[in-house]
């Protein structure tokens, strides 16, 4: 059984999904969605290739995932977080069959049970398999622990072994199907000789050229005029820009901060003043702070430079028994008492040897730990029993951990050997379970307090919190239209957040809290709409949909902002060129400077294939400029992303030809196999016009 624990631990190898090296892309932004309810449909998860997939079915699929999941990881239940990631690994792993599995069908591959064989116990090991099976202590795989565990999984009455084995088994079949696929594709992918040649030239070819650049920046936009005719003609000249695969939403929203109120303060404050008294009086400080804190119970000791600087100095002035506060630190309204001061080492050497409880009797370990301690004690020597330890690093040395400072080990563990002396040996019960410790050396002592502290968050009341519901509620009543909605904000002077592009199966809203349900509402919503408040964390939130942009390309409406933008970007660059030519033929690069009052600036040693300027950024018009000019030549002003350019080339540097690019060629092929999944997997994902409207359910 310790040999499938090691299997869970390999992060959904049981889960039976599809192939490993398909996840890391088929998560991100491969889903699409559409608005399958305008069309009265409302029980299809999604299509894939013209094939509806009901959300009975799709839901079949996730429970039979989860279930997979709590078997291979041995839990009962499954956190939100986790169903969501397993739905959306279904939802991978159906696209996978349908797109991929189909095309391997068409391919006849397969994988045998000799090749299985193989995987698992042959010569050609998976590297699942060796992981889960190489001997911690020694790091070596050794056949035969596969073996043993195959003999023996069907000794567990509960059929769970054998599932999860066979799992773990599919899903390596599937993953070695996918590479199969993928591999006869990259095999098939070539490039010639001259492609080569071209790429050789693109990265290997240096430039070198001197330049002058008018920034964008120095036309204030104000200056600018744009007409429908320069906006039409920077919307067409960046159409494919406009171009979205599935519908969104643009919206903004308005926030309420529940935040506490004065009189919030003033309550909190008040109750940990009262609190002051009894705190001076008790005789348990620790019982004190559990019974009266918000924050944990801390029973260490600090030295200095350790505490809060807030009492840091007079905690190492006072007596035990000092009280300080009430003081405002973390958000929290905060009282502290010093309890006792002690010389304590700053580190200590320590040796042991772990008898772990996990699965096992915790009073049979702990007799086997007090046994072996008590012969210790008797004169028999510790390193003769430290290769028991169940801590393999640790057994390997005699059980030494080396030196340590106060709070790297467990509390338990770090009390005995900063509380006690030099030689002294113990035994020790923590989380990990019993352990013999032997305190070899302890160095540096130093004066340390021990500090209890009884914090109250500063939190709102519920009082606060109605009356900031009330006020957002007050304001979505009045305001439930975009027209008044836009008044009252203006009027209001209130505070909106944009979002510009909402997908349907977002998970959430940068900045807000479990926002997954104003997404849902901004689906269902019509344009214009004003929704009801959302409380999202320690917000009330109150949206407005502004516009709904379907899928494709967007119109110029859609994107008038962005497209402005160009055109304004346009405009200047028309202006500064005429500024160019109106201060003569450029028959010298310094002279056009001077009379522009631009410095001239040095580009060295730049490629075609980096078309980058340094300080200034992507200027592949520049660059391509630069590449196609005489030595020596001035070039015509050139549009750039930051501003108008010319440019004069002083030197061009061809690298020899090598006697044959069968290198080039290599790494050209390379590159192009290196995105042959991605690309395959988008282009069949294309073809197939996947839609997902699982954000409707979910």
């Amino acid at each position: 059984m310790a040999i499938i624990g090691k299997i869970r631990s390999k992060a959904g190898l049981l889960i039976g999904f599809i192939g490993l090296s398909m996840v890391a892309f088929i998560l991100g932004d491969l889903l699409t969605s559409n608005r399958v309810f305008l069309s009265g449909n409302s029980t299809t998860a999604g299509v894939i290739d013209g094939q509806k997939i009901s959300i009975q079915d799709f839901e079949a699929r996730v429970q039979q995932n989860i279930e997979n999941y709590k078997l291979s990881q041995g839990k009962d239940q499954v956190d939100n977080q986790t169903t969501d990631q397993l739905r959306d690994q279904t939802w991978g792993q159906m696209l996978n069959e349908e797109l991929v599995g189909k095309q391997i069908a068409k391919t006849g591959l397969v994988v045998s049970s000799d090749e299985l064989f193989d995987m698992v116990q042959g010569n050609n090991i998976h590297p699942q398999i060796k992981q889960a099976f190489t001997d911690p202590n020694t790091g070596q795989f050794d056949k035969k622990n596969v073996l043993q565990f195959l003999k023996n999984m069907d000794n567990d009455p509960s059929g769970r072994t054998r599932a999860q084995w066979v799992n773990f088994e599919n899903s390596i079949k599937e993953e070695r199907l996918d590479q199969k696929y993928y591999e006869l594709i990259k095999k098939g992918l070539y490039v010639t000789k001259e492609e080569a040649k071209r790429d050789f030239e693109a990265k290997s070819t240096t430039a070198s050229a001197r330049y002058i650049m008018l920034n964008y920046n120095t036309i204030a936009d104000s200056s600018v005029v744009l007409t429908d005719a320069d906006l039409k003609k920077a919307y067409n000249e960046n159409i494919k820009r406009y171009e979205q695969p599935e519908e969104t939403r643009k919206l903004d929203y308005v926030v309420f901060d529940v935040a506490p109120s004065d009189n919030d303060r003033a309550e909190i404050e008040k109750s940990v003043q009262e609190l002051m008294t009894p705190f001076k009086e008790t005789t348990d400080d620790s019982l004190f702070v559990a019974q009266n804190s918000d924050g944990p119970v801390d029973n260490a000791y600090h030295k200095q430079g350790t505490l809060s600087p807030v009492i840091e100095t007079l905690m190492f002035a006072e007596q035990p028994g000092f009280v300080y506060g009430p003081y405002v630190e973390n958000n929290s309204f905060n009282i502290s008492k010093l309890n006792s001061i002690k010389m304590l080492p700053d580190s200590v050497q320590a040796r042991h040897i772990l008898f772990k409880t996990e699965g096992k009797d915790s009073l049979v370990v702990k007799a086997t730990a007090d046994s072996i301690y008590n012969l210790i004690k008797g004169g028999a020597k510790f390193e003769e029993f430290a290769h028991l330890s169940e801590d393999p690093g640790s057994a390997m040395k005699g059980g030494d951990l080396g030196w340590f400072k106060q709070g790297m080990m467990v509390p338990e563990f770090n009390d005995f050997c900063f509380n006690n002396h030099k030689g002294d040996l113990g035994v020790v019960k923590t989380t990990f379970g019993y352990h013999i410790i032997d305190i070899t050396n302890q160095g540096g002592m130093s004066k340390n307090v021990r500090v209890y502290t009884v914090s109250r968050k500063l939190e709102p009341s519920s009082k606060t919190y109605q009356s900031v519901f009330s006020k957002a509620n007050d304001f979505a009543a009045k305001n439930a239209t975009g027209d008044s909605y836009d008044k009252a904000i203006k009027e209001g002077g209130l505070n909106v957040r944009n979002v510009e592009s909402l997908k349907e199966n977002d998970k959430s809203i940068p900045g807000l809290e479990n926002s997954r349900e104003l997404i849902r509402w901004a689906f269902k919503a019509k344009e214009k709409d004003v929704s009801q408040p959302f409380e999202l964390g320690d917000k009330f939130v109150v949206a407005h949909l502004i516009k709904i942009k379907p899928e494709g390309t967007l119109s110029l409406d859609d994107v008038k902002d962005q497209v402005e933008i160009e055109a304004r970007k346009n405009k200047k660059a028309e202006m500064l060129t005429e500024k160019i030519n109106a201060s003569g033929a450029a028959q010298s690069l310094d002279g056009l400077a001077a009379k522009l009052g631009t410095p001239v600036q040095n580009l060295d040693n730049v490629t075609f294939a980096s078309p980058n300027i340094p300080n200034v950024g992507p200027e592949m018009n520049v660059v391509g400029t630069i590449f196609g000019l005489d030595k020596g030549k001035v070039s015509k002003p050139i549009k750039g992303e930051q501003g108008v350019f010319v440019v004069q080339v002083t030197e061009i540097n061809k690298p020899a030809a090598p006697a044959n690019y069968t290198d080039a060629q290599k790494q050209a092929e390379l590159q192009l196999q290196n995105r042959a999944q991605y690309e395959t997997f988008n282009a069949l994902k294309e073809k197939a016009k996947v839609k997902d409207y699982r954000g409707k359910f979910y």
